[in-house]
């Protein structure tokens, strides 16, 4: 009932807002053709990252005050968080299912650098992350997909304004990652050698336990602020269709 609801009420707001208003509605993009869907994702998502005067700062760099986790039996506290290269990504594709309310926004990112202070305490003799210090991740050819509901909504304008009902990410790093400690407290050099060479040799659990939870928490800072500029915008705006754009479906 509720999917059949919000598909009828999304179609006939498409077609039919013309007679609601004075002014004109910008047509929307068809939301199985991809091209035009993407697109219109492509330049919110630029525009949010780039900031929106009195919404959001700029998400480049993209500041993260605290994340904790656990990196083999070793517990860990990053602070001060900043991540590097939003704005070198590509939105390569975003579905819009309309039946299931569904959505899908598909990053590539070239290059993610994350730069923060650690610390990490645990009972392990392996030379893992351990002590005080700062420590950069560089990540490259990397992609993330943002997935989850959305909705639609009807303003006191009578037009159809989309927004995010829940929000999930998922990472891949395809390429390479680097791992370095910048400056190390109560280390000595040789430790932090061997922190280092540790955690890039096992590079797949720095990503997965270090790396992606800045990445994901990133995601979900992103995602709230595509929302807000998302409710003060209507959909012919944020998705409008395009004139001589290839038609293609899902």
């Amino acid at each position: 009932m509720n999917t059949l609801k919000s598909l009828f009420v999304l179609l006939g707001f498409i077609y039919h807002t013309y007679s609601y208003s004075t002014e004109p509605c910008k047509k929307i993009c068809i939301l199985n053709n991809r091209t035009c869907v993407t697109s219109g994702g492509y330049d919110v998502y630029k525009t949010v990252v780039n900031g929106v005067k009195g919404l959001n700062a700029p998400l480049d760099p993209l500041h993260i005050e605290k994340i904790e986790g656990v990196l083999e039996n070793v517990k860990y506290k990053l602070t001060n968080i900043t991540l590097k290269g939003l704005k070198g990504c590509t939105v390569t594709k975003l579905k819009l299912n309309v039946t299931s309310t569904k959505y899908g926004q598909y990053l590539h990112c070239p290059k993610l650098i994350s730069h923060f202070r650690f610390e990490a305490q645990g009972n392990t003799k392996k030379p893992v992350l351990r002590g005080k210090g700062t420590a950069t991740v560089a990540a490259y050819n990397y992609d993330i997909l943002n997935y989850g509901l959305y909705s639609v909504f009807v303003n006191d304008d009578h037009r159809p304004h989309f927004f995010i009902v829940t929000q999930h990410s998922k990472t891949n790093l395809k390429g390479k990652l680097e791992f370095a400690i910048t400056n190390a407290h109560l280390i000595d050099t040789n430790k932090v050698n061997e922190t280092v060479k540790y955690m890039n040799d096992r590079w797949r659990e720095t990503e997965k336990f270090l790396h992606a939870p800045i990445v994901q928490k990133a995601m979900t800072i992103l995602v709230y602020s595509i929302d807000k500029y998302s409710h003060k915008r209507t959909m012919g705006e944020l998705l409008p269709e395009k004139k001589h754009q290839h038609y293609e479906k899902f």
